[in-house]
Parts: structure tokens; sequence; C-alpha cells
């Protein structure tokens, strides 16, 4: 007999059990809803510091915006699909299947069959598909994080490299040195959301390892259980067919001494011995056909046994098992790729905070409201800065002395 190979990988894949991935966020409509909705989602990761300008405009903007969009109805939330009735039918026949045997005979060589399964193993060839996805997502962001993390790590040193040089005594001072560190600041704040947004991309990665890890085990679990319970049920009908074989050929030779036919070249079909007489030669057959017929009818009621389990209880626990690994992988990849375009518009909005806060006209003047890029460079006064560089000569002058003529007596 030949052993039947399932198709598809050996390789194992996900099994996605983490309960936080199971509901991805529902997508909402209009701009405000859609700022108030990635600062939830995205509260694990803050972009900007307590205390800082950028989080505290990013906070108010979001609570009052948020207030005016709690009653907007949603108007472009995607309408969910309908099955057709012909896929349903057709992914239930897949998932119900039998196995499928064709049985070729030779005279020379024994009987075999060829096995192919069709539900299960079109299951776990899904969830590697899963897999695959989420492993591919998991190493862009991963390098992603990677990428981001060295941009404000090399954006910090450049602040405080340049901060430095510009407090030297040869450097310009007054409103231009204000405003440049001002513009530093503001791009020291940028390295730091750039900072959060890595760190948060690094969780995000390990959560999706943590996802891939689990899918695998469970993936090498219901392959090895879901396709064992198939092979055997295939090896046992394999059996069943042989022993029937056996029967139906013991049985037509039985009918054949029984009645005297003679095969070409004069032999009596089954005369086992020379010696024994046609009385003995078909008792003999007799006891052998008996003894076949019990074998066959075993290895029917075994084989119908161990197939109504594998319908009622193998197969349906794996197909469950199966659909709900791929229905968690591709839930918890969808919720991390909605995570991702939150964080992603929560870093533009931070560092578009910082570069141009919003204003708040009930603070008054002075107060240390913080201004933006373009106030800190408007700010520059390049004529009182060089009127005020030399006006601070002044005391170097010496007192004015009137030159005179003075003779020599």
């Amino acid at each position: 007999m030949a052993e039947a190979r399932p198709s598809g990988d050996d390789d194992a894949l996900p099994y996605a059990q983490q309960q936080h991935h199971r509901e991805p966020s529902s997508s909402l409509t209009t701009d405000e809803s859609k700022l108030l909705h990635l600062e939830t989602v995205a509260s694990g990761a803050d972009i900007s510091s307590d205390g800082k300008q950028s989080g505290e405009g990013l906070d108010r903007t979001l609570s009052e915006q948020g207030q005016s969009s709690a009653t907007a109805p949603s108007t472009n939330e995607p309408a969910r699909s309908t099955v057709d009735p012909t896929i349903a039918k057709h992914v239930s026949d897949v998932l119900s299947s039998e196995v499928e045997t064709t049985v070729p005979v030779s005279h020379v060589h024994l009987v075999w069959l060829n096995i192919t399964f069709v539900g299960i193993p079109t299951l776990l060839s899904r969830l590697k598909q899963s897999v695959a996805s989420a492993k591919e997502f998991a190493m862009f962001l991963k390098k992603r994080s990677i990428i981001e993390d060295d941009h404000a790590q090399s954006l910090r040193k450049l602040c405080r490299s340049t901060q430095d040089n510009s407090r030297r005594p040869e450097h310009r001072q007054g409103t231009f040195s204000r405003s440049y560190d001002e513009m530093i600041f503001i791009h020291d704040r940028m390295a730091e959301n750039g900072a959060h947004f890595a760190a948060s991309l690094h969780q995000m990665h390990e959560e999706l390892l943590e996802l891939i890890a689990n899918g695998e085990r469970g993936r090498k679990m219901w392959k090895a259980n879901g396709l064992a319970a198939e092979q055997k049920v295939a090896d046992l009908e394999q059996v069943m067919r042989k022993s029937k074989t056996k029967y139906d050929s013991l049985a037509e030779e039985y009918d054949r001494t029984r009645t005297g036919e003679v095969k070409q070249g004069g032999k009596v079909l089954g005369a086992f011995k020379a010696h024994k007489s046609a009385a003995q030669q078909e008792e003999d057959l007799l006891r052998k056909v008996q003894t076949a017929d019990h074998t066959y009818q075993n290895h029917v009621q075994t084989l119908q046994n161990e197939k109504a389990h594998l319908e009622k209880l193998a197969r349906p626990e794996a197909v469950k098992a199966l659909r709900e690994l791929i229905t968690e992988t591709d839930a918890a990849v969808t919720l991390q790729m909605q995570k991702f375009a939150a964080l992603n518009e929560k870093l533009l909005l931070g560092n578009g905070l910082v570069v141009s806060p919003f204003k708040n006209n009930q603070a008054p003047e002075g107060a240390g409201k913080p201004r933006s890029l373009r106030q800190a460079v408007a700010a520059i006064d390049n004529e009182k800065d060089m009127n005020d560089y030399v006006a601070g000569q002044h005391g170097k002058i010496q007192p004015y002395s009137e030159v005179r003529y003075e003779r020599n007596p």
C-alpha cells in the first residue's frame, strides 16, 4: 500500500489566540471622529509627553472636536458584504468533503489507493497564507521601527550639537538666538515623537511574533490530529477493499468448484491438492469463504464506526479549530494594520502641532504661549540685533579728548 501524502508544506503555521485581537476597530466617518479614534487606539504609544505644547494642543483639539462629532451619524461605514449562496454551498462542500479514493488494479502489482484530502488541507493552506502575511507585516514593522529610531536618534544628536554650537560667543545672539533655540526645540520634540512612534512599532512587532508562534503551534497540532484521523479512515477503507476482493475471489472459486466448472488447461478451479476429493475441496473452500466473509464484515463495521466518528467529531472539530485560527489571525493582523494607520496619523498630527500649535485665545499675551516655527522665525529682528550688539560695545569707548598743539617751552 502506498502511503498517502497530504498536500501542503510540513512547516506549521499560525494559531492566533490573543484576545485583544479579536475585534478590529470600526472605521469612523468625519475627520474629527478619526482623530478621536486614533487617539484611543494609539493611547499606548504617546508621541507627545505630558506638559509639552504639542501634547496639550492635541488633547485639547481631540476633546473639542470629539464632542461635536459624537452625535454625527456614520455615513461612510462600509456595508457588510452578503455571502453568495453558491459560494457558501461550495465552502460547506469543501469543508465536509469525503476522502476521494481511486483503486487501480494491476495483474502484477498489488492494489493501491490514491488518497486526496480536500477540506482540512485547504484550511491548513489558507492558515499558512495568513501566517505568511503576518510574518511579512511583522518584518515590515521591525524595519520601519529601526528606520524611525535611527532617524530620531540622529535628529536628537543634531539638535544637541547645534544648540551647543549656537551658544558660543562667536555666534549671533539676541532675537536670532532665541528663535534659533525655539527651532532646535521644535526639532527635538519631533525627534521625541519619532522615538515614541518607533517604540510603538516595535511593540506591535513583538505582539505579531507572539501571534505567529501560537499559530504555528496550533497548526502543527491540528495538522497532525486532523490528517491522522483522515488517514486512518483511508487506511481502513483500503483494508476493507482488500478483504472484499479476497472474499469475492473465494466465493467465485467456491461456486465454480461446487458446480464442477473447469479452467482452461483441464484443471478444476480450486483444486488445492490432487489427492483431495471434490467434497473435501468444496468443504475447505466453504470454510475459507466463511472466514473471509466474517473478516470482511468486521472490516466494514470498523470502517463504518471510524467514518462516523470522523464525520461527527474529528473532522468538524478540526475544521472549527482551523477556521477559528484563520479568523483570529486575520483579525489580529487587520487590527495591527489599523493601529499602524492610526499611529502614522498621530505622528504626523503631533509633528504638525509642534511646528504649528493651535492658537489659544484665552491665554494672555506673553504667558509662555508656544509659538509656531513660522512665528519664531518671523520674530528675528536683524536691525535690533545689530544695534544691540553695537550698543553693547559702548562701555569700551575711551573718554573724548580734544587734540591740541602744545609747544615745547
